[in-house]
């Protein structure tokens, strides 16, 4: 008997092998994207691998056996890899709607972030089971083949059983993973979960499966009668008819301008950390704003909101700057271009205003390909042109993108200002910069603005050597694409003196989300992402601009109170002196008493200016005040903004408002501004 168990072992020492590696690659992989070195819920993985482990037992030779196992753990060194690539880019796991940006990834990447770590340490596992499977393969006695007997098919028999078992067991995982999901219903899926929304939760390739299966089987929405989601959007309980500032700016034009990786560090002496070199400006105010004269003035005449945060990739926060809410699990630009968003800003200007006297523009000097805006912005979000690089380099524009470089804002202004700013009709523009997007290389197109940091004597680099050199060199190029960015602030404030248009105009200026790539963000504030201690405010690393400057500079003050990104549109129709139905928005004026939540699509996390959670059951950073009361307000204002979520899914992922629908919303939008 024991003769017979030692023959057993030693004819499938592959696949105790196969696991030990395969095991140890993935709890790698766990680790050095922040998770510890276990995982929570490795069900899905694991009957995976139960599977692969059939399949090893079924190929007879030990040839074919070794060369299967070691293609499957070269599978899973490449997908890893791949998943902490993208972690590492985005700081978010893997979801299948991420194929959609394949190509805008890979037409703005500078450098890919190989870890290191994973690469040695899966490395030399999988060369150890190169040595030892050949080795093993090599020493093993030729097996003849028997003449088949009773007992040879009943062991085929029992192999099948058992490979059918596993497949059924690999099926029942899946099944209780996800059966009770419901895309529409995210206050359960969100607010109330348990996983954390990092690979600690099911492991890279347990996630990616779980995904797959996901989008495969169990993404059907659940959406509500007419009726009774017609009785939510409509209720007179969330009908929004502003503050004491609503139609301060009635009538005005709007200017809308997304500042990519805008911080406040960019111009401002803040958050200078403690390192041996200081990164971060640290001169004088006066110095800044000779050098930064624009930014300073734009500061001194708006209304500022300094506890402004975003956490968001460039597409959402633009989409909830023009409509307010955001869809969770799709991509808008890729999954619904051409879904009737009733509540984009330029579709409302036009219904209310008519379409003849207004003129709502984008323009964005990356290339048109970018998160698909050529169709959708036009298609979808109902601006009556969209204006790219492409365009724009057809108008005299220096192509850098050509080069391997970024474009400049000031020369889109330069080249795009009649029609950015027309006098001959009201105007909606939005204008997408580019300068200041990561990585942060070295341009020789920013030479002038090296030249003028130097003069000022700011952001200077260490000698080669130090540890701090590549950080300073990035926020160099960071510091010089402000100064560029400054310069196409006094374009806009320029051309707008010169066509009087000044005081009728609304300039919105904000940060799309931290400088957050090569990890400039958390080297300049000092604040490391992942790591929540309390020693500083964890939720400072979002923390970004946002300006509004009414007319020539009405109504100029700070707003120290939390707001976000979901408060931009609600603040703009304030101002505009527009009444809305508010169970369409996500957040509120930032004029208003009431402070938002911020729910992150992008990230799959909840913000506050104290707190920051993945559910209210794992709540990874809370400020020392944070008190019982505050932690209960901010998950009854999290409810709310999950119901307003729960139907914006139904919404896009039906296209609900799609013919006279969309007739009912602007019918009954009239009536509410007319009254």
């Amino acid at each position: 008997m024991k003769t017979r168990l030692w023959k057993i072992l030693t004819d499938n020492c592959l696949l105790p092998a196969f696991w030990i590696v395969s095991v140890l690659i993935e709890l790698t992989a766990v680790t050095v994207t922040g998770g510890a070195f276990f995982i929570r819920k490795p069900w899905i993985w694991l009957s995976l691998l139960l599977v692969f482990s059939g399949v090893m037992y079924a190929i007879g030779n030990q040839n074919g056996r070794f060369w299967f196992s070691f293609c499957l753990l070269l599978f899973n060194f490449f997908a890893d890899l791949v998943f902490i690539v993208i972690y590492e880019m985005t700081d978010t796991v893997f979801d299948f709607s991420m194929l959609n940006l394949r190509s805008d990834a890979m037409a703005i990447i500078e450098s890919l972030p190989i870890n290191f770590w994973f690469v040695l340490v899966a490395g030399s596992l999988i060369g150890a089971y190169l040595v030892f499977g050949r080795y093993y393969v090599r020493h093993q006695p030729k097996k003849r083949t028997p003449p088949r007997t009773g007992n040879s098919k009943l062991r085929v028999a029992a192999t099948a059983v058992a490979m059918a078992l596993t497949l059924v067991l690999h099926g029942v995982f899946v099944y209780f993973s996800w059966y009770k999901y419901d895309p529409a219903d995210v206050t359960a899926n969100k607010l109330y979960r348990n996983d954390t929304s990092s690979y600690a939760d099911k492991g890279p390739l347990g996630n990616f499966f779980a995904e797959l299966y996901k989008g495969a089987f169990f993404s059907k929405v659940k959406v509500d009668d007419p009726e009774t989601l017609e009785n939510f959007l409509y209720s007179d309980n969330a009908i929004y008819d502003g503050t004491a500032l609503f139609g301060a700016a009635k009538d005005y034009n709007v200017i809308t301008v997304l500042a990519e990786s805008f911080e406040w560090f960019s111009f401002m002496n803040a958050f200078p950390n403690s390192e041996e070199f200081v990164l971060g400006h640290t001169a004088d105010q006066e110095i800044l704003r000779k050098v930064y004269p624009n930014l300073y003035a734009l500061y001194d005449s708006s209304v500022t909101m300094t506890g402004f945060r975003s956490r968001e990739k460039t597409d959402i926060s633009e989409n909830l700057s023009i409509m307010g809410a955001y869809p969770t699990d799709k991509i808008i630009n890729y999954d619904y271009p051409k879904n009737t968003v009733v509540t984009s800003l330029a579709r409302t200007l036009k219904e209310l205003y008519g379409a003849d006297n207004i003129t709502a523009n984008y323009f964005h000097n990356g290339t048109s390909s970018f998160y698909n805006r050529s169709t959708y912005l036009t298609k979808g979000l109902g601006f009556d042109s969209f204006t790219a690089a492409d365009d724009m380099n057809k108008a005299g524009m220096p192509d850098h993108i050509a080069k391997g470089e970024r474009n400049l804002d000031s020369e889109m202004i330069n080249t795009c200002f009649d029609k950015m700013f027309p006098t001959d009709k009201r105007f909606y523009t939005y204008i997408t910069t580019i300068t200041q997007h990561g990585q942060y290389e070295p341009r020789d197109n920013l030479a002038p603005h090296y030249a003028k940091l130097d003069e000022f004597g700011l952001a200077p680099l260490p000698e080669p050597n130090h540890k701090n050199y590549v950080s300073a060199r990035n926020f160099r190029t960071y510091a010089a694409a402000a100064i560029e960015l400054d310069a196409a602030i006094g374009a806009i404030n320029r051309y707008l003196d010169e066509r009087g248009l000044t005081e009728n105009t609304l300039l919105v200026l904000f940060g799309d989300h931290n400088a957050y790539y090569s990890s400039l963000s958390s080297d300049v504030k000092g604040i490391t992402d992942g790591k929540y201690d309390t020693s500083r405010n964890y939720t400072d690393l979002y923390r970004v601009p946002f300006m509004i400057r009414i007319g020539d500079g009405k109504h100029a003050q700070k707003i120290d109170k939390f707001t976000c990104t979901a408060d931009i549109l609600p603040t703009i129709y304030d101002l505009l002196g527009i009444k809305t139905f508010g169970n369409f928005l996500y957040g509120h004026s930032v004029f208003d008493e009431r402070e938002s939540v911020l729910y992150s699509r992008a990230y799959d996390v909840f913000l506050t200016d104290k707190m920051y959670f993945t559910s209210i059951n794992k709540i990874r950073y809370q400020s020392p005040n944070v008190d019982q009361i505050y932690r209960e307000q901010t998950e009854q204002t999290a409810h709310t903004l999950l119901e307003k979520v729960s139907r914006t899914n139904q919404i896009f992922y039906t296209d609900y408002f799609k013919g006279d629908r969309a007739v009912n919303f602007y019918n009954r939008l009239r009536a509410l501004n007319e009254s």
